[in-house]
């Protein structure tokens, strides 16, 4: 189970962002955190991001917002 894992040729790939992993990000690296919510008898929904390490730290290439949304679809009496 890991959070976070490499971006190249596979969808998942090294480095794997996780508890235990040894991995060290390095400049030049792009990665993607997505970490999961389960809500037990419901689903899960999973938020994905990617970025770039460089030198100092990393950068963003996921522009889109990251504000939290509400979505009932799929629950009766929504919209």
């Amino acid at each position: 189970k890991f959070i976070g894992h490499g971006i190249g040729i596979e969808v998942d790939e090294i480095p794997f962002v996780a508890k235990g992993a040894s991995t060290v990000l390095e400049p030049g690296m792009v990665f993607a955190l997505e970490p999961k919510f389960v809500f037990p008898g419901e689903g899960a929904v999973g938020l994905e991001n990617t970025y770039l390490v460089t030198a100092n730290g990393f950068e963003t290439l996921t522009p889109l917002d990251e504000g939290v949304l509400r979505c009932d679809i799929g629950k009766e009496g929504s919209k």
